[in-house]
């Protein structure tokens, strides 16, 4: 449940995400990316990332040689990927504030990525179809996005309705996860306990995901007219509705 103080996703998290999340291996990630790009035939060295955060990806990419467009509509992780590219940022990185709905993005590009389960922090079909248009119109003819999604599985059946506690550096965290199976959505309040300069300060946020059949984000694809594959993340086996993670493959 939402605690009367938990505020909303990613602002006050911003300056600790990147802690939250050391045990993502994201140069993995990237070369997965790039492997897909290869496969594809794509050797574009532009890249819009919607939903960028702290730009974690963003750095590795720059430092692959890509331009790179980051756009997000939290200003606090938005605050912290500036700090980022700070003493580092030849040119290279644009960031924007921006929704992934509704893109409006200046110019078209080859290439644009959507990850960390971002597109399931929309919770409507008309969202999730509204982004995947933009998208789509954000594109030049023959672009291609790339993205990733937890499943109806990920979050029913792995998070479901639990509690975990964890420890990162001077981060005590517990993470309270419920789900509700007539919408497919899972509720996640991750109070934060943190030693800092001697004083201890707490902190809770509110996050929300939902889950998407396969079949239904194919059809959505297709309805825009997109030509896509669907793998099992870190693969390129065929997803399945029992995978964990999917990673999608949309082609205009």
């Amino acid at each position: 449940m939402r605690s009367e103080v938990c505020e909303p996703a990613f602002t006050i998290i911003a300056p600790y995400y990147d802690t939250l999340m050391s045990f993502v291996n994201y140069p993995a990630w990237v070369t997965y990316i790039e492997n897909i790009l290869a496969v594809h035939n794509r050797n574009e060295k532009r890249i819009l990332d919607i939903a960028c955060g702290t730009g974690i990806c963003l750095e590795l990419w720059s430092q692959r040689g890509y331009t790179i467009f980051g756009l997000d509509m939290s200003m606090s992780m938005l605050a912290i990927c500036k700090q980022r590219f700070a003493y580092s940022n030849n040119g290279s990185v644009h960031l924007i504030n921006g929704d992934m709905r509704r893109i409006g993005f200046a110019g078209k590009m080859p290439i644009i990525t959507c990850l960390y389960d971002s597109l399931n922090h929309l919770l409507s079909v008309d969202d999730l179809f509204g982004c995947l248009q933009s998208v789509y119109d954000g594109l030049e003819p023959g672009g291609i996005f790339i993205f990733d999604m937890n499943t109806v599985h990920c979050l029913r059946d792995e998070w479901g309705n639990s509690t975990f506690y964890r420890k990162d550096d001077k981060i005590n965290s517990i993470w309270i996860n419920s789900f509700d199976s007539t919408t497919c959505i899972s509720t996640l309040e991750v109070r934060l306990k943190i030693d800092e300069n001697g004083t201890t300060k707490t902190l809770s946020e509110f996050h929300q995901e939902r889950g998407y059949q396969l079949s239904l984000i194919r059809s959505m694809l297709d309805e825009l007219g997109f030509r896509s594959s669907l793998y099992r993340h870190l693969t390129f086996q065929p997803a399945k509705e029992n995978d964990l993670r999917i990673m999608g493959v949309a082609e205009k």
